[in-house]
């Protein structure tokens, strides 16, 4: 089982939220008799519940169905497990597609069918339905609950299948619990990465473009361009170099790698080039692996560190595409390491402390942060390449690595590349909320496919290791991250403009002008407000924008070489020596610290 599914399993709130889950759809149930229930787990923060009915439901009919559910909550109805053969229970569904489909599939692997009553069969309220469990002994144990949200869904997830309808909602064991959940979920809204975007003018989509594919304005190239910057001088410190590799490649380099077919459902179409298939590139790594075959390599070339910020394009569902979260163009941080098999416990160690240090200067520590370790799903070997010696090696390899490094770590089976064993990084933003950035593998198996060799010391041939890395993951999805974790207020060094120069008057703003320049200078980004508006407003408008800085100049500051500094947060630290402001925002800025002041 997967650790990440085992840790839900074991959270103490998983009965409570699967009976609550139960309450909505025995509830739904008696306010729409013509629905058809179709499936309804917990999750890690609620539950939700999907069902079949050609009746709109919306979030206003919230409160109804809430007033039903508590009627439910409050006549403690036993919730009981019933064991049925799956002829039994298919004569109980008979008339609910969906229900004959999970039986089918529960009967094909050979597990047994379970069923849970809640109530008495001939009481008021009584519900029969298709569970695994678990559940709290009764529905009095769920002591406080909210809807919270109504979409549309496809049918396991399949957009070739029907749409149906999902309620999301949460529950847990006290109101203040409850309370406090809300609070936070309305935090995360205000700091939702698609509504900031949009009032900070970051990114932008559009129909003609295609979804998926987003449009980074200036403001927000700002952030992608000091992100590429920061990775790059890093890089260059630790020995990486930089490649550069075309955005397709015939269909013979992914049939080499193995991404035909393994990969091909989240590759694009083919493009018929000459007679040849020519594919967008989903991943870099097979160009890189052809870099590095395209000279001999002996192991004193080792380790090899290729670079690349490249431009790679996967076909995600459109009912998965999600703001900067899930797109189909992305811009990867990406890297592979070519190293010895001696080498490579340290170097993906190396990789891994890399992650820390561009966590730790964004303000992250080790609760914010840790790995889920993907490993294959031995009930479907047919999903993955290579032999077992190999996969076993390449974990034990990773595992002594993310030991060595200190950080948290959870096994995820299920999770691994077709290739091989693989570490995610997830990193938790402020309000809580769960990211998962980076992925990171050490790959036996590569080399084999690519016959990535080199030259050791005796003058023998040997397969290389190939250490494939993304520390900052896609720039969509970790400037997502960043607008979430630091809502729209960026660390200076992060943020699109840095000050705003706000002349009292016109006969301020050759001043102005002249401090603008003298920001510039010395690459900060500095504007000025020179519009037809109150002071007031000018200072209200930076604030919404999150300008870190406002100087305000009138002309005793002009005659005193003065700016009055007023920060985002609203204090106001009067009248200082441009001098002395001028060196205070450059180091701020050059040392990527997180103050203001």
């Amino acid at each position: 089982m997967s650790k990440v599914k085992e840790e839900l399993e074991n959270d103490p709130l998983m009965p409570l939220r699967h009976t609550a889950e139960h309450v909505l759809h025995l509830a739904m149930q008696e306010l729409y008799p013509s629905l058809k229930k179709a499936m309804g787990p917990p999750i890690e923060e609620g539950f939700y519940f999907d069902f079949d009915l050609d009746e709109k439901v919306s979030s206003d009919d919230f409160v109804k169905i809430e007033k039903r559910m508590q009627e439910l909550i409050d006549a403690d109805l036993p919730v009981t497990l019933v064991h049925s053969s799956v002829k039994e229970a298919k004569d109980i569904f008979k008339d609910n597609p969906f229900k004959l489909e999970w039986l089918q599939e529960i009967h094909n692997r050979g597990e047994e069918v379970t069923l849970y009553e809640m109530g008495e069969k001939d009481g008021k309220h009584y519900d029969l339905d298709l569970c695994a469990g678990p559940h709290a002994r009764s529905t009095g144990e769920v002591k406080a609950f909210k809807l919270l949200s109504v979409a549309g869904a496809y049918w396991k997830g399949n957009e070739k299948n029907k749409m149906l309808t999902r309620i999301y909602g949460t529950a847990f064991d006290t109101k203040e619990k409850l309370e406090k959940y809300l609070k936070n979920l309305e935090e995360q809204k205000k700091r939702d990465h698609r509504k900031l975007g949009q009032e900070l003018e970051l990114f932008t989509f559009s129909e003609e473009v295609g979804p998926g594919l987003p449009l980074w304005t200036p403001k927000g190239n700002v952030i992608r361009e000091e992100l590429e910057k920061w990775a790059k001088d890093t890089e260059k410190k630790l020995g990486y170099m930089r490649v550069a590799t075309p955005h397709i490649a015939k269909h013979t380099l992914f049939e080499i790698s193995g991404h035909l077919p393994y990969y091909r459902d989240d590759m694009y179409n083919p493009m018929d080039i000459e007679g040849e298939e020519y594919f967008l590139k989903g991943m870099n790594c097979p160009h890189h692996h052809m870099i590095f075959k395209s000279k001999p390599k002996s192991y004193k070339d080792l380790p090899l560190r290729y670079a690349e910020y490249g431009m790679v394009y996967r076909f995600e569902q459109s009912g998965t595409l999600f703001g900067l979260m899930r797109v189909r163009a992305i811009q990867q941080n990406d890297a592979h390491i070519y190293c010895t098999l001696e080498q490579a416990e340290d170097e993906f160690l190396k990789v891994l402390e890399l992650h820390e240090f561009y966590y730790n200067t964004l303000g992250l520590t080790k609760d914010d942060y840790y790995i889920a370790f993907g490993l294959p799903d031995t009930n479907k070997k047919e999903k993955y390449h290579g032999d077992k010696a190999t996969w076993d090696k390449a974990e034990e390899l990773m595992r002594k690595a993310c030991k060595r490094s200190g950080i948290r770590s959870i096994d995820d089976v299920g999770g691994a590349a077709f290739y091989g064993p693989k570490t995610d990084f997830t990193i938790r933003s402020s309000t809580g909320r769960e990211f998962a950035i980076s992925t990171n593998q050490l790959d036996l198996f590569m080399p084999q496919r690519f016959n990535l060799e080199y030259t050791d010391k005796d003058g023998s041939k040997k397969l290389c290791v190939v250490i494939h890395r993304a520390p900052l993951g896609s720039h969509e999805r970790f400037i997502g991250f960043l607008i979430e974790h630091f809502g729209g207020a960026f660390p200076v060094w992060l943020s699109p403009v840095q000050v705003q120069i706000i002349p009292i008057s016109e006969k301020q703003i050759d001043y102005a002008i002249k401090l603008q320049n003298m920001f510039i200078e010395r690459n900060l980004r500095a504007e000025v407000d020179d519009r037809s508006e109150t002071i007031q407003a000018k200072i209200r408008d930076a604030q919404l924008q999150k300008i870190p800085y406002m100087l305000v100049v009138g002309d005793r500051e002009v005659q005193n070489n003065e700016v009055s500094v007023r920060l985002r947060t609203g204090e106001d630290l009067k009248a200082k020596p441009l001098t002395e402001v001028l060196a205070k925002i450059e180091d701020i800025y050059l040392t990527k610290s997180l103050k203001l002041w």
